[in-house]
């Protein structure tokens, strides 16, 4: 049933989070006259044609759930440029009709935080059980077993009341054993774990503190809509500034392997999300969608952001480029997308048979 469901989710997510990305371009191109021949959700053959809207534009849903796309003529470099196709309309149009896309999923995944602190709440520091939300890879607490939904009962034999209190003690010994007990679907454990020592600032200043690699469940409680709107904004922020600074550790080689993902960790993600319930997965949707937009601005040619970078080339040297260079270019992105996605996917297997992707 959990594999199921989390197979569920997974289209569920995949689906709306590409029909926001795509519902950003095709808003733009109409607004800019342009002529959108097809709005699709999912890739390969067409399963459903729903409906031709008055402007002409189809519908569809196609055979794989894993992206989308607006058709619009024109934006292959040997198309014909006919009235209201891509490359008929002028710099600024096209930039901002691609730019959209990126920027409807950030504000999409802004979206969904809202919808959740109105109808579930917001976390609060409130909840006296300390439960595993997520198991970060590589971590001591991965390579001693612990799995989202364990409740934390006590540690080296005195009870825990709440998260807070648990993250004192792990924080207190570093590089030091501590028992836990835990209870799993209603049965306890006891595991040995030793906190890893990193440096953190707290309070301003540089310390050592123990970390096993966990993420505690929080409660949520209703709030005023004015700081509902507050939090998810800055939610939102914080996750691009997170992604950001992310891809620039990555860039330069400096951050850890298991920090990227494929569709397999995507799925591993999901599927521990879904045993904590379906404000968890909205949640994890609300950061994807985020990540998506971000990870979509890359000055990578296929990508939405090697087009703005094409543009911004074009806009200094006061002309587009040729269909030839444009191809080459387009080319050019979709080898280091594929090497990209190869590289990712192989690193997913490795974490699936080492058994270190998020549980």
């Amino acid at each position: 049933m959990t594999v199921l469901l989390t197979i569920v989710y997974l289209v569920g997510i995949f689906t709306l989070l590409v029909a926001a990305h795509e519902f950003g371009h095709m808003w733009v191109a109409k607004r800019f006259k342009m002529k959108v021949e097809e709005f699709a959700i999912g890739i390969g053959p067409i399963l459903a044609r729903l409906w031709r809207g008055r402007d002409g534009t189809l519908y569809t849903i196609r055979a794989f759930p894993v992206g989308g796309f607006v058709k619009i003529p024109g934006m292959l470099p040997d198309e014909e440029h006919i009235e209201g196709s891509f490359q008929s309309k002028p710099l600024y149009a096209r930039f901002l009709t691609v730019l959209a896309g990126p920027v409807a999923s950030i504000l999409f995944g802004y979206l969904l935080f809202v919808v959740i602190g109105l109808t579930a709440g917001l976390p609060s520091l409130d909840d006296p059980t300390p439960q595993v939300r997520m198991v970060m890879p590589d971590t001591p607490a991965q390579a001693a077993g612990l799995r989202t939904g364990d409740v934390l009962l006590a540690i080296n034999g005195e009870p825990v009341k709440s998260a807070e209190d648990a993250g004192k003690i792990i924080r207190a010994n570093a590089n030091k054993p501590l028992q836990l007990t835990l209870q799993r679907d209603g049965e306890p454990f006891v595991v040995t774990i030793t906190p890893k020592e990193v440096e953190a600032e707290i309070d301003g200043k540089p310390q050592k503190i123990g970390q096993i690699g966990v993420l505690w469940h929080v409660q949520r409680k209703r709030e005023p809509f004015l700081q509902v709107l507050s939090h998810a904004g800055l939610m939102t922020v914080g996750m691009t500034v997170g992604i950001v600074d992310g891809l620039r550790r990555m860039i330069f080689g400096q951050g850890n392997i298991h920090e990227v993902g494929s569709i397999i960790s995507i799925a591993s993600v999901t599927n521990a999300t879904a045993r904590l319930g379906i404000v968890e997965v909205a949640d994890f949707a609300a950061k994807f969608s985020v990540m998506l937009g971000i990870v979509n601005l890359l000055p990578i040619p296929v990508l939405d952001g090697g087009y703005l970078m094409i543009f911004t080339v074009e806009a200094i040297r006061r002309r587009k480029l040729s269909p030839e260079a444009m191809a080459r270019v387009q080319l050019a992105g979709l080898v280091i997308v594929l090497m990209i996605f190869v590289t990712v996917f192989s690193l997913d297997i490795y974490k699936l048979l080492t058994g270190k992707l998020i549980r």
